[in-house]
């Protein structure tokens, strides 16, 4: 076992510039206070929560600043009234769900189920199974899940008034459309 010897020299202490008090991000120190001063100002904090000192005094805005303001509050109910438009109902999502359970689920656990099944094949049975073959099961298993989740979504009906066929082809049809021109939509923002 090797031993690594270097000498180990203490760190040089630490400095402050000589114009630490002088520059404009750190503040200047504080005058220390006499005792009766520090009362009121430690009994000042306790009866005012919102902070040190007195409170700020209001003025009175003027009329140009009250109709800036109106402006404003009309950009801000038009945003909120895009943002509600823009929001799935629950129905639709709970809608959406379930179908993505049943056309992610399916396939993935018939993808499962092939992993003991080559296991047995291979180790119970002694069948010589290609490891090419798990792999393409699997990735065509996989691969099925994972469009079920872009087919759960398009397949269910986004009407929240209205069920929707029972494989939801018809919505399926209807949907893809709109769902890739989304996909668009949010591409040519980002460009």
């Amino acid at each position: 076992m090797e031993t690594c010897s270097f000498s180990r020299a203490p760190p040089p202490p630490l400095q402050s510039p000589p114009t630490f008090h002088k520059s404009k991000h750190f503040p200047k120190p504080l005058p220390t206070l006499p005792k009766s001063q520090k009362r009121s100002h430690f009994i000042a904090t306790l009866n005012s929560p919102k902070g040190f000192g007195p409170s700020p005094r209001k003025t009175k805005t003027p009329k140009k600043d009250l109709k800036k303001q109106e402006n404003y509050r009309d950009e801000e109910n038009e945003v909120e009234e895009m943002r509600q438009e823009d929001v799935i109902p629950e129905i639709v999502t709970n809608r959406m769900i379930k179908r993505m359970g049943f056309s992610v689920g399916i396939p993935l656990f018939i993808g499962l189920m092939f992993f003991p099944l080559f296991y047995y094949l291979k180790v119970g049975l002694k069948v010589d199974v290609p490891s090419w073959v798990p792999v393409i099961v699997s990735f065509v298993f996989f691969g099925t899940a994972l469009l079920g989740v872009s087919y759960g979504i398009v397949s269910s009906s986004w009407d929240p008034m209205r069920e929707g066929s029972a494989l939801g082809w018809i919505e399926a049809q209807k949907n893809w459309p709109v769902f890739l021109q989304s996909l668009r939509g949010s591409d040519s923002r980002k460009r």
